[in-house]
């Protein structure tokens, strides 16, 4: 089955994700590892004007960042959804701008940002590989890129099986209590599946001029943070 990953992040369902799956779920594991992730890049990087957080949804990584840093960056916050972005301006107006654009294709100039995050980005990128690129592209030599995503699991063990049985547990019980929301779980589902693994991903990375320098592994393997440095020229 095909989907229309532009169309599923412009529904209603975007909204209803953020405001109520979300805020169920971020406090109890998703802003940890954000917040990890932040500290993690905050180590790699010199300086921090500009940063870019692409698929930055209702901006949860801009208001973790500023609390995490005691600088001001520009945050430059990219996704395709416009009401998700809306959510965001209400929220962060701290030197901030924000940007509608495809994952694939980024208004930004070359070599000119210290620092990219993307949550839940490049799995949802109908062609990753670009995405990887457009990142290399805007990112300055030296410039850390941190990532976190739900990876294919590359290993079952009894924790990442519990984790994944828990986790799809709770997204069906959102498409049976509210069926119009099946299509974009479903999609959810279909777009872990036929992800990469965390280390095929990692090996696409150096493929394409970062050096992974950390990689961080939660709930047995079904959700993975990563910390890639774009290699000096």
């Amino acid at each position: 089955m095909e989907y229309n990953v532009k169309d599923i992040f412009n529904s209603p369902f975007a909204v209803f994700y953020e405001k109520v799956i979300n805020k169920i779920s971020s406090p109890i594991q998703v802003d940890r590892w954000r917040k990890r992730l932040i500290k993690d890049v905050l180590k790699e990087v010199y300086s921090l004007d500009v940063v870019v957080d692409y698929c930055s949804g209702a901006c949860n990584i801009g208001k973790l960042l500023l609390s995490l840093t005691d600088s001001q960056p520009l945050i430059v916050n990219c996704d395709i959804s416009k009401p998700l972005l809306n959510l965001g301006r209400r929220e962060l107006r701290q030197k901030s701008a924000f940007v509608c654009a495809d994952n694939r294709f980024f208004p930004i100039k070359d070599s000119s940002v210290d620092a990219v995050f993307s949550s839940f980005c490049v799995r949802n990128s109908p062609e990753p590989l670009r995405t990887v690129k457009e990142v290399y592209r805007v990112l300055k030599p030296g410039g850390a890129w941190g990532i976190l995503d739900f990876f294919k699991i590359q290993k079952r063990t009894f924790v990442t099986a519990f984790n994944n049985f828990v986790f799809r547990s709770f997204m069906k019980l959102n498409s049976i209590f509210i069926p119009s929301h099946r299509e974009a779980i479903d999609y959810l589902f279909y777009s872990i599946e036929n992800f990469f693994t965390v280390d095929e991903f990692s090996k696409v990375l150096e493929e394409n001029g970062f050096d992974v320098k950390l990689v961080r592994t939660y709930m047995g393997g079904v959700a993975n943070t990563l910390v890639a440095i774009k290699r000096e020229v």
